[in-house]
Parts: C-alpha cells; structure tokens; sequence
C-alpha cells in the first residue's frame, strides 16, 4: 500500500511515518506533481496542500488522512461523492493545543521583550538595554475558544494576564472554570479589541474567519497593541497589516502562519523589527509528533484491514 504526502513540508512527518510503517510505501511529491504522484496511491496526507476532486479522481485513494487537525483544504464534498474516507487527529487525541498555545506565548514574549533589539545589543557589546515589557496585569483577547484558545487561556491567566475571548456561543462554564475575565461573542469583537493589549487568533479558517483580523480591526487597536496569529495564515489581511505595521497603527505582529506558505522570504513582514516570525512551527515539538504519528499509524493500519479509521468527518 501506498502512503503519499501531498507536499514537501514538515519533512519530519514523512520520516516518523517510514519508521512507524516499515512495510509500506511512504512517500511524498511536490503540490505541482500531486495529480500524477497519486495516480498509485490508496492513502493521502494532505499537509498544506489542496486535495480537490481532481486529485483525488487521478487516483485509487480511499482515504485522506490529516497530520494534525486542519482540514480546510480537502474538499470534503466531493470525498464523500467519491466514496473516500476523510480524517484528522483531533487535538484532544495529542499535545497539539499545548504546543501551539505555548508558541503563542514564546511569540508573545519575543515581541515584549523586544527580541530583535536585544540580540542586536549582544552584537554591540550592549548590557542592560532594551527595556521591555512584562506580560503579568495586561490584557490578551484570544479570537476563538477552540483547544489551542483554551490552552492559552490558561497559560495566560497563570501569568497573571486579563485574559478575555470571543467565542460564536460564549459558555459560562468554561469561562469560569478558566478564569477568564470576559467571554464576548463576534459582535463584541472589535468593542473588546480597542481594550487589548494583544489580539490573538486561535480560530479555524472558514469563510467567516477570512480576513477577520483587517484594517477595520487594527484601527481600532490600541497603537501599543499587538496582533499574534498561531492559527492559519489567511485569518490575517496581510496586506492591511503591513500597513498598520508601517504606519504606527498598532505596535507589532507575531505571526507563526501566512497567507502563502511556505512564506516568501522576501516577504515585507519578514523584514520588520516589529514582527516576530517562525515557519509554522507553533504544534512542530517532539511531544506532538510522537503523538500524532501514532495516530496516524493506527488509522492507516485500520484502513488496510477493512476496519473504518477513527475521526471521519464524512462517511
């Protein structure tokens, strides 16, 4: 059986699959071969790519397995059209919301304590400079109270932050049990935004969710805020950001996801002091990978023995 990734990132996956799955054939091609590598290939790991009808017809794919959660760029209508399996490793199953709610708070403390000023200060022989800011007594407002938002939540409040969210249906239970100081839902959003002193996104990319965090939303930041996105890229108007960025609107970005990725390196986000960048690494630790690939290891193996594969969200 044939095992294929659909692209050439998170490199580490393909070799933690091979090891898990001796006997089979694990590969992976780059997103502009994806339709003629498919063409003998039963299983499909999506990654980043977009696995539409198209690729899945070029083939005999039965199933479309995750590594991870997201799944925004399988078409999921036409898999179920098409008689094929799709699933994911839900992040309850492994220690992908802690690992990405941790990385939101490293990106949260980059930007604080001013990450690019204090290395070049070593380069300059400098002692005592820059002076940053403390997270404790200020206020975050985390954009969607899934696993990862919930997971930060608490790493936030432990710091001594005001922490709010917004949530489509607020629950009181949880933002008890928390601690969280407000939970508004998206009518609240930019009202609750002009107090923060950062905005995080933690939601999943729907058409909703596209190009929420905008212009409209910047302008009414505070200019000492912040905006730090650990969910998917295209949640944040890159263009708008720049902007923003350039022109004092608020403060400064720590962006973990882009809208196009792998990211340009020549990107203008990369090149501003006010960002703190990192290559969609938020989930990429020791502790998830070990998990999810035991995840994935087994459904594949129900697979192959006519079992039905955990956590489908079709058939």
């Amino acid at each position: 059986m044939k095992v294929l990734f659909c692209g050439t990132t998170f490199a580490r996956a393909v070799e933690d699959l091979r090891k898990l799955l001796p006997d089979y054939e694990v590969a992976n091609c780059t997103n502009e071969d994806l339709v003629s590598c498919v063409r003998n290939a039963q299983v499909l790991i999506p990654l980043m790519a977009k696995v539409d009808r198209s690729v899945m017809e070029a083939g005999p794919v039965k199933l479309v397995q995750q590594w991870g959660v997201g799944l925004e760029g399988v078409d999921i209508n036409a898999a179920t059209e098409l008689g094929v399996r799709v699933c994911n490793v839900p992040g309850d199953e492994t220690p992908n919301a802690d690992s990405t709610a941790e990385h939101a708070v490293f990106l949260m403390m980059g930007l604080s304590r001013r990450i690019h000023d204090c290395l070049s200060s070593l380069r300059n022989g400098v002692c005592g400079s820059p002076v940053g800011q403390a997270l404790f007594s200020q206020t975050a407002l985390i954009v969607g109270l899934g696993r990862v938002g919930q997971a930060l939540a608490r790493k936030l409040t432990a710091l001594g932050m005001r922490v709010e969210a917004i949530m489509k249906k607020p629950l009181p239970l949880i933002q008890e049990e928390i601690g969280l100081a407000r939970v508004g839902n998206r009518s609240d959003f930019m009202e609750m935004a002009e107090k923060a002193d950062f905005v995080i996104s933690a939601v999943t990319l729907t058409e909703e969710t596209r190009n929420l965090f905008d212009k409209n939303l910047f302008e009414r930041m505070k200019t000492s805020a912040v905006v730090i996105n650990v969910s998917r890229g295209p949640v944040v108007n890159e263009a708008d950001l720049v902007s923003a960025l350039n022109n004092g609107v608020i403060a400064g970005a720590g962006l973990d996801v882009f809208a196009t990725e792998p990211v340009d390196p020549n990107h203008p986000l990369l090149r501003m002091r006010n960002v703190f960048a990192t290559p969609h690494i938020a989930g990429v630790t020791e502790q998830n990978y070990v998990a999810v690939g035991e995840q994935v290891k087994e459904n594949i193996l129900r697979f192959s023995r006519g079992e039905t594969p955990k956590h489908c969200v079709n058939l």
